[in-house]
């Protein structure tokens, strides 16, 4: 029978069990005495398997009540069958291989041999007559040390401070590791979490991987680290700072923000955009003369907020003042391209809706997708009206939405802020209008603050559509931005979402509040609906170059006005494209009546 229990020591000599040179062979093997000390905390079958290779335990019988159950169980060695009984099998068994064993070794008194059972270590003297006596001996647990506790190891005089702010539930305490001159920086819900935040950065910085989520990643560097935390942080503080004395409106659940970066200094670093919301317009308040939002998820705000800080941008050249600007002018004289260095990052608290966040709740974090061949994976996915959740698009439905259904009760279909970012990572942010005036421009990185899954959001963002995407016309290209995750990761708060979102961008005095039932503030439209990005685009043409040459031939509907940038079209054609050649869905559109509008109707 081959050995099915672990070696739990060396091995014993084969030769322990042969005669003596000059020593006469006998049928009956002369019992030797060994020297136990490399058998010590072995059983009974282990040493006898060593001894004689290849044995066989038979079970004999079983009697008793069920409760207190005895076995028999034999095995022959040396043509000779020795018994064992016990109050389990495993214990017959041992008690068997003992009576084999002193038929032909002589063991001391008291000699003790591990017998394990059920992955507890047993220590039992097989020699005894308290044999059955079970005395178990549970191993002690090791405890894996927390960053808190490795950090207090390497550096005895780290002094944590600890500043409590009331008004936001996700980040109430801030507490700050500092080391000789360095500060480290960390938030959460609770001190303890704050104070891991900021040990997990202080240990990061030391190159020492310790995770409080086991969702980072194992390559990001000291530096990506540092500028994904501080990207973080700024967009959290710029929020508290900004909802301070509203107690009202300070209440969220997905906080979103866009940073820009220099290339020279970290610290030079501009906040453009702090935004939360986590709703769509219903479908009966949903317009004609582009007054209302459709889509007030965060994320999608934020990229609103950099469109109009890119017009802001080029207004500065359209007043000659083209060295206060981001855009310098391309080589071959038409339009204009950001400038060296200039990045723009992303922050959201929590993975983006749809196949980005869908999947991450409920997984490990793993290099790879276990699954990567489900049916589900990649999906498209859109949004609920007035609610919240992603629903995977329908294989045989329409690819544009009626105006006349929806105003009958159908329900008003918006895609997932994980198809939209995919989709910037093609056509850039910029948008069909800018894109007459500027190059595609692109992500640097994606910072979330909770529920990263990294094989879950390159997938959603880009993925999905490597493999199918082709001929796109230059300078578009599929993007792959970085992807991080906070050191001071957010923790699920559950709770209703408002019925609001708030809009900061760049230059504002205060927030703007939005109605998510309405899509419009309580007076008058929001800056960031289409008539006013319409406005601001028209006071640009003729003022200055553009890629397109609009300014010769201007469209007076907005819908014209876009599909007039045949390059951004064709791009967005061949991303729909290759999510269909994917298996992957159609991309739904929003009926084609609200483009329709001209610049010169009175907008209501």
């Amino acid at each position: 029978m081959a050995n099915d229990h672990e070696k739990p020591g060396g091995p014993v000599k084969r030769s322990a069990s042969k005669p003596e040179t000059g020593e006469m062979a006998s049928p009956e093997p002369k019992r030797v005495k060994l020297d136990l000390s490399s058998m010590k905390d072995q059983n009974p079958v282990y040493i006898l398997n060593q001894l004689r290779m290849g044995l066989k335990y038979n079970f004999i019988e079983q009697w008793g009540p069920m409760h207190a159950p005895s076995f028999k169980v034999a095995v022959e060695v040396d043509g000779q069958t020795y018994h064992g009984v016990g109050g389990s099998k495993k214990l017959a068994k041992c008690k068997a291989a003992e009576e084999a064993l002193k038929s032909f070794i002589q063991f001391p008194n008291n000699t003790n041999m591990a017998y394990a059972s059920g992955g507890n270590g047993i220590n039992v003297d097989f020699t005894s007559d308290a044999f059955e006596a079970e005395e178990k001996e549970v191993p002690a647990k090791k405890v894996a040390k927390g960053p808190v506790m490795l950090l207090n190891e390497l550096y005895s005089n780290v002094i944590y401070t600890c500043v409590e702010n009331d008004g936001c539930a996700y980040a109430r305490f801030k507490i700050t590791a500092t080391i000789g001159e360095e500060k480290f920086i960390g938030t959460g819900s609770s001190k303890k979490q704050a104070k891991n935040a900021a040990a997990t950065a202080a240990l990061a910085k030391l190159n020492l991987n310790t995770s409080l989520n086991g969702n980072k990643k194992s390559s990001v560097l000291v530096e990506e680290q540092e500028k994904a935390d501080y990207i973080g942080r700024l967009i959290q503080e710029k929020f508290a700072s900004l909802m301070h004395n509203d107690p009202v409106h300070i209440k969220r659940k997905v906080l979103s923000g866009i940073v820009m970066t220099c290339s020279t200094s970290l610290r030079r670093s501009e906040i453009i955009s702090v935004t939360t919301g986590t709703k769509c317009v219903s479908g009966e308040h949903i317009s004609m003369n582009g007054c209302s939002l459709n889509d007030m998820h965060a994320e999608i705000l934020s990229r609103r907020c950099l469109i109009t800080y890119f017009y802001d941008q080029l207004d500065l050249i359209a007043n000659s003042q083209p060295e206060k600007s981001i855009f310098v002018q391309r080589e071959d004289g038409k339009g204009y391209k950001l400038k060296d260095g200039i990045e723009f990052h992303l922050y959201i608290n929590t993975a983006p809706c749809g196949d980005a966040r869908i999947f991450s709740p409920h997984e490990e974090s793993e290099e790879v997708d276990k699954h990567p061949n489900r049916s589900s994976r990649g999906q498209l996915r859109t949004k609920i009206e007035s609610g919240e959740g992603t629903i995977p698009v329908k294989a045989s439905g329409s690819l544009i939405q009626t105006w006349d259904g929806i105003l009958q009760g159908e329900r008003l279909l918006t895609m997932s802020c994980s198809d939209k970012i995919c989709r910037w990572n093609v056509v850039g942010v910029q948008g069909a209008l800018l894109s007459h005036f500027i190059e595609p421009i692109y992500l640097k990185s994606i910072v979330l603050g909770s529920l990263m899954r990294e094989p879950h959001l390159y997938r959603a963002l880009c993925g999905r559509i490597e493999n199918t995407i082709q001929g796109l016309p230059p300078p578009f290209r599929l993007n792959r931005p970085s992807m991080f995750l906070l050191t001071s990761s957010e923790t699920r708060q559950p709770k209703k979402a408002p019925n609001f979102a708030t809009i900061w961008s760049q230059g504002d005095a205060k927030p703007e509040i939005v109605s998510t039932t309405l899509g419009k503030p309580e007076n008058g439209f929001s800056k960031l609906c289409k008539v006013e990005l319409m406005k601001r685009f028209s006071r640009l043409v003729g003022k200055i170059s553009s890629v397109t040459e609009i300014e010769k031939n201007l469209p007076s509907l907005y819908c014209d006005v876009k599909d007039a940038v045949t390059s951004y079209k064709a791009a967005k054609t061949n991303l729909y494209e290759a999510f269909i050649k994917a298996g992957l869905g159609n991309w739904i559109s929003k009926p084609m009546e609200q483009d329709m509008f001209e610049l010169s109707k009175e907008n209501e």
